[in-house]
């Protein structure tokens, strides 16, 4: 699965919104506001930002203070836990990117422990 080449801000950078969480990373698209979509696996953040910057969704994500629910292609999250947020004018958009993304995380994942 390819996404093509991720433009990645990160955020604490002189490029970055200020108000976007400090240690995180964007998917290099801006947005005049952002909300909080998912909690997921760090290990998928790059992927998923990627796939976001492919839909023109902006996107960024930085470690999660207090993890809820993370969405992970495996069944559980070991390691660490990042928030996404989105533009709030894509939500949408982006909730159908990610319901894909995800599934096609967890069918990579799957033939991945399939041949363990």
């Amino acid at each position: 699965m390819s996404h093509g080449t991720t433009h990645i801000t990160v955020s604490g950078s002189a490029f970055a919104p200020p108000w976007l969480p400090p240690r995180g990373r964007g998917n290099g698209l801006t947005a005049q506001s952002w909300a909080p979509i998912a909690d997921i696996d760090a290990r998928s953040v790059d992927t998923v930002l990627a796939a976001l910057r492919d839909a023109d969704v902006p996107a960024h994500a930085a470690p999660a203070p207090r993890p809820v629910r993370p969405l992970s292609p495996g069944a559980w999250v070991s390691g660490a836990v990042w928030r996404l947020r989105v533009s709030s004018t894509s939500y949408a958009k982006a909730e159908d990117v990610l319901l894909r993304i995800l599934r096609e995380l967890k069918a990579a994942h799957q033939r991945r422990t399939a041949h363990s």
